[in-house]
C-alpha cells in the first residue's frame, strides 16, 4: 500500500441557496467580520443580503473590495492592517478565486504580522512561517475555476518585482466553505470558460503528478468527470443551474485533490505568465496544457489515456492506450474550439525579451511543481516549451 497523507479540515456546505445560512454558520466565530468582496459584488443585491444575514446574528461588518484579478501584495497588506485596525474577528470571503486568495493572506498577515510577500514560497530566499493558524476564515466563492476554497494556498502577485509566488500552509484552510452554485449564474461565457479550465487544470495535474495518491486520484477523477459532463452546457448556457452545480462540485473536489497530491508543470509555467501579462489563471494554463502533455508522453501515458476516455470516450474507445494519450492534445484543443478559447503565450503578451526572466522565475517560485511533474524537467525544456506556446495559436487572446 502507498503510504501518504491526507488531508482536508475544511467545512464543507454545499447546496443551491446555501448562503442565505452564512450568519447562522459564521456567529460561532466572532461578532465583527471583514469581508473581502469581489468588486463586482459591491453594492448588489448579494452584498446586501449576506451583511444583513449576518447582522442579524450580531455579526457587524467592515468590507473591504480593492481587490484584482492576481491579487497584488499591498492592497493585501492594506487589507491585513485594516483587519487588525478594525479588531475584526474572522474573514469572509466572497467572490472569485482572487477574493478568496486576498481573504486567507488578509487572516494570516493579520493575525501573525509582517507582510503577506514574506510568507510565500521562492526558492533561496528567506520565509517566513506561521506559528499556528491565522483569523478564522469562511469563503463563499462565486466562480468554479481557482477550488482555493478547498486548498492551503493562497497565491500573491508583486508587479515591482514582476513575480507571483505562493502561500503554502495547512493554516490556511478554511473554516467553513459555502457552495452556492446560484451565485455562479451570471458569470459570463468566457470567463465561465477559462475558470473552468483552470478546474479541469487543478484535477488533471493533481491526477498526473508524482504526489498523487489514492484519495487525490478519487477527488480527481471525479472531478474531470463532472467537468467534461457540464463545461459546455455551463459555456453555453449558463443559467443551467444543474450544469453550474456540477462545474462548482467539480471545482471543489479538483481544489481538494491538488492541495494534497500538488500541480505540476503547467502550473509552473502559468503562474509565471500571469506575473509577467497580468493574464487571467485560467488562460495561462489553457495556453500550455496540450504543448505540456504532447511533451511528457510517454511518462504518464496510461493516465493520459484515462483522462482523454473521460473527456472523449467515444472518440478513443477503438483506440490502444498509446493512442489514447496521443489524442489528448487533440481532444483538448477541439474543446477550447467549442468553448471559443483561443489562447497563446504571446496573444497574453509575452514578448521575448522576457523569456529568460520569465524560464528563471519558473525555476525560483515553482521549482517544487517542476519536480512533482512526471517527467524530469530541464532549464531548456521549459525555454523550448515557451517558445512553443508562443507560437501556438498566435491569434491573440480571448
Amino acid at each position: 500500500m502507498q503510504t501518504f497523507t491526507f488531508q482536508f479540515p475544511t467545512q464543507l456546505h454545499i447546496g443551491e441557496g446555501i448562503r442565505r445560512q452564512l450568519g447562522q454558520i459564521a456567529a460561532p466565530y466572532g461578532k465583527k467580520a471583514f469581508i473581502a468582496l469581489d468588486p463586482f459584488l459591491k453594492g448588489t443585491q448579494t452584498e446586501k443580503e449576506l451583511i444583513e444575514d449576518l447582522s442579524q446574528y450580531g455579526i457587524s461588518t467592515v468590507v473591504f473590495s480593492d481587490i484584482v484579478p492576481n491579487p497584488r501584495h499591498t492592497s493585501i497588506d492594506e487589507g491585513a492592517e485594516q483587519c487588525r485596525q478594525e479588531g475584526c474577528e474572522l474573514v469572509i470571503a466572497i467572490g472569485g478565486g482572487s477574493a478568496i486568495d486576498t481573504a486567507k493572506a488578509i487572516a494570516l498577515t493579520a493575525k501573525w504580522g509582517g507582510k503577506c510577500w514574506d510568507y510565500t514560497e521562492r526558492q533561496g530566499e528567506n520565509v517566513r512561517r506561521p506559528q499556528g493558524p491565522g483569523l478564522p476564515l469562511i469563503a463563499i466563492p462565486t466562480t468554479a475555476g481557482t477550488g482555493t476554497e478547498a486548498t492551503q494556498f493562497a497565491v500573491i502577485n508583486n508587479p515591482e518585482q514582476v513575480r507571483k509566488c505562493t502561500i503554502i500552509t495547512p493554516y490556511l484552510y478554511h473554516k467553513i466553505a459555502m457552495i452556492d452554485p446560484e451565485l455562479m449564474q451570471t458569470i459570463p461565457p468566457q470567463l465561465t470558460a477559462l475558470t473552468g479550465i483552470d478546474t479541469f487544470a487543478h484535477a488533471f495535474e493533481a491526477y498526473i503528478c508524482k504526489g498523487h495518491n489514492s484519495f487525490s486520484d478519487a477527488l480527481a477523477l471525479h472531478a474531470m468527470e463532472l467537468f467534461a459532463r457540464s463545461i459546455r452546457q455551463a459555456v453555453h448556457n449558463g443559467r443551467d443551474l444543474g450544469a453550474r452545480s456540477q462545474m462548482a462540485l467539480s471545482c471543489t473536489l479538483a481544489g481538494a485533490a491538488f492541495s494534497n497530491a500538488g500541480v505540476c508543470l503547467p502550473h509552473a509555467m502559468g503562474q509565471p505568465l500571469s506575473a509577467f501579462t497580468d493574464a487571467p489563471h485560467g488562460g495561462t494554463l489553457a495556453a500550455c496544457i496540450p504543448q505540456v502533455i504532447a511533451w511528457t508522453i510517454p511518462y504518464a501515458e496510461d493516465r493520459f489515456a484515462k483522462v482523454a476516455e473521460i473527456l472523449n470516450g467515444p472518440m478513443v474507445s477503438h483506440m490502444t492506450t498509446s493512442e489514447k494519450a496521443a489524442a489528448l492534445p487533440e481532444i483538448l484543443a477541439s474543446l477550447y474550439q467549442d468553448l471559443d478559447v483561443h489562447v497563446s503565450f504571446s496573444g497574453y503578451g509575452l514578448q521575448e525579451k522576457d523569456v529568460d526572466a520569465f524560464v528563471d522565475l519558473c525555476f525560483t517560485a515553482y521549482k517544487q511543481d517542476m519536480d512533482a511533474h512526471p517527467k524530469p524537467v530541464t532549464r531548456d525544456d521549459v525555454y523550448a516549451l515557451v517558445h512553443q506556446c508562443m507560437a501556438d495559436g498566435e491569434g491573440g487572446a480571448k
